[in-house]
């Protein structure tokens, strides 16, 4: 057997050995789930106050995930050209792509004029065109 081909053989090897490593504790979380029922009627319980506290600090981390998450889009939001949908550095204050005042009031844009309107107008107060399509 060459170099290269042990090497593959034990790259092989140690796959097949993390395989089984994740099957043997793939099959010890569901014995776990089975049996945790049981525990908590006053067997074991030093294993279901761990389970449990894991259980909490699990809850408590996905807790702030979704308020890192929410600031983070939030953020990018905050940088993003309403008008050309460019997402821009931090701390810019206008678009990189389009030169729009970042954070402004999205402002109606008519596609027909270009001219740029009240937030909310229906429709053009340069051309008259109908600056949205109306969404229920």
């Amino acid at each position: 057997m060459t170099h290269e081909e042990m090497n593959i053989k034990i790259g092989e090897i140690a796959d097949q050995i993390t395989q089984l490593e994740k099957s043997k504790n793939e099959i010890y979380a569901e014995l776990g789930k089975k049996v945790f029922p049981n525990l908590a009627d006053g067997e074991y319980p030093d294993i279901v106050e761990q389970i449990k506290l894991a259980d909490e600090k699990m809850n408590a981390l996905r807790d702030d995930q979704d308020f890192i998450e929410a600031e983070y889009k939030r953020i990018i939001e905050s940088y993003t050209c309403f008008l050309c949908k460019t997402v821009n550095n931090e701390g810019a204050v206008f678009c990189a792509e389009c030169g729009a005042k970042l954070g402004a009031k999205p402002r109606e844009y008519c596609e027909k004029c270009e001219t740029m309107n009240n937030p909310g107008q229906k429709f053009c107060g340069e051309c008259g065109a109908k600056l949205r399509e109306e969404t229920e």
